[in-house]
């Protein structure tokens, strides 16, 4: 791909992720991790890009570059890296792939551009199905070859050592992952940086040992040189802790949260009620539940403003050149809606669906539930359940609304880690906490040590901002569909 093929298919997949994953809004957070990014971007020996930070809405370890200079990392990967240089070390490896063009090698127009048929794959069983608990994301990341990654690992090094970070960083990071992999062994494994980075033994040792080398030579140079952080960034682990403290561990509540297979949504008050057993997925723009024989699909959407679902309905045929059939008006616990069937564009095709669109709140939600051709008559009931399962949050429900949020304890003297999460009502388990800090399960603590931990909250939604827009919620773009 030429440079300008680079750019227009990293603006197109920039649209998609925030659209279909929705990034993190916290601007001392994403700042800090920019500052980190930009520190690094100075070094990159490819400089006619500019380079752009964000953390996605992923709980997975994950971090993707695209070949324009957008560079993300997971909201998951934050909650598992134990010092800057880990962090720095990522970001410096996803510079490298932009600096070597590694996208442009692997037509990245057919290989960045799959998002639109994952529904496709997971209704017809495709990919996903060999691996179930893949993520949206999977179809922005790119699966490097193995020279790939060592050329992304020794730009990033080098990068690095250049910014005045520990290159030890990134070894010491794909260490923490191949722990966190033995911990999953004999159970479905997420998606970790792992399954689009290759990384085995060998390529780890070599991390580190490239890493030990060139802190040698550095000191050889400059015998008094300590290595830590670079310019813009913490200063000692607590420091970098600091960051993190208060990130949500899984999706925050303010974009919504499963009570089995009820979804509530707090800042927009209403809840719905998904199919038993479904595959459920709650997405930047839409929720979705996926049949268990993946030949059946409902989808909760943000239509529009308004108080007319009728109008709504209207409108939305319009835009997508749909004839709508078996129209009707509904109350459905006093919510004014519409209902009709259509057959529905989304990206594997036109499916027969039914829709409906509820009015609550001075917002109209689509419900949209489709099926294979040749189905609908097994899933009617079913399918009318979950229209019928949309209603205003209750005041019993918000008592069910709690979120997981990254805390940092500091360890009292004498303290064991079993000891520090009993007394801070630490959610992770000991291994995975070991794990996720860096640690040997047994390891003593030293008195003041800051612990990552999880910590289940009540929901406290954030000040409403002076706007007409629901807080948290995703302005309703025209053609918000299935697609």
């Amino acid at each position: 791909m030429s440079s300008k093929d680079e750019q227009h298919v990293d603006q197109e997949q920039v649209i998609e992720v925030e659209r279909r994953l929705g990034t993190v809004k916290d601007p001392e957070l994403v700042g800090y991790v920019d500052a980190i990014g930009q520190a690094l971007a100075l070094h990159s020996p490819r400089r006619d890009v500019s380079y752009h930070f964000q953390v996605v809405e992923m709980d997975e370890p994950e971090a993707f570059a695209l070949p324009g200079g957008h560079i993300f990392v997971s909201r998951g990967l934050l909650i598992v890296a134990n010092s800057e240089a880990e962090l720095a070390g990522v970001i410096g490896h996803e510079i490298g792939h932009v600096a070597a063009r590694h996208a442009a090698q692997q037509d990245a127009h057919v290989k960045t551009l799959g998002l639109s048929s994952l529904l496709s794959d997971l209704l017809s069983g495709g990919a996903p199905e060999q691996n179930p608990n893949e993520p949206i994301s999977g179809s922005f990341v790119l699966r490097y070859a193995r020279n790939q990654e060592r050329e992304a690992d020794r730009i990033g090094l080098d990068i690095a050592t250049a910014t005045g970070v520990d290159p030890s960083g990134l070894g010491a990071f794909l260490r923490t992952l191949d722990q966190l992999s033995r911990l999953h062994e004999g159970y479905s494994e997420p998606q970790t940086y792992f399954s689009t980075h290759p990384a085995d033994q060998e390529r780890i040792i070599e991390a580190t040992t490239r890493a030990q080398e060139e802190k040698w030579r550095s000191s050889e140079r400059t015998p008094l040189r300590e290595w830590g952080p670079g310019r813009p960034v913490a200063t000692s682990r607590a420091e970098f802790l600091a960051h993190l403290d208060g990130i949500a561990i899984g999706r925050p509540a303010s974009e919504g949260v499963f009570d089995g297979d009820r979804f509530l949504h707090p800042d927009m008050g209403f809840s719905q009620q998904f199919p038993d057993g479904w595959k459920l997925l709650n997405l930047s723009d839409q929720v979705v539940g996926i049949s268990p024989r993946h030949d059946a699909v409902v989808m909760l959407q943000l239509d529009s403003r308004g108080t007319d679902p009728v109008a709504a309905a209207h409108a939305y045929a319009e835009r997508e050149g749909l004839a709508l059939n078996s129209e009707i008006s509904l109350d459905l616990g006093g919510l004014p809606a519409f209902r009709a069937r259509a057959l529905v564009p989304t990206s594997f095709g036109r499916i027969p669906a039914e829709i409906t669109w509820i009015a609550h709140r001075d917002m109209i939600f689509r419900l949209v539930a489709g099926v294979e051709p040749g189905t609908l008559r097994s899933y009617e009931g079913l399918l009318r359940k979950f229209s019928h399962g949309f209603r205003p949050l209750t005041a019993e429900d918000r008592a069910h609304i709690t979120e997981l949020r990254l805390r940092i304890a500091q360890a009292r003297p004498g303290e064991t880690l079993a000891e520090l999460s009993s007394r801070t009502h630490n959610q992770w388990d000991a291994a995975y906490t070991a794990v996720a800090n860096g640690l040997a399960p047994g390891a003593p603590l030293a008195a003041g040590e800051p612990i990552k931990i999880a910590v289940r909250e009540p929901y406290a939604p954030a000040p409403a901002p002076d706007r007409t827009e629901p807080a948290s919620a995703p302005a309703p773009q025209p053609g918000d569909d299935a697609r």
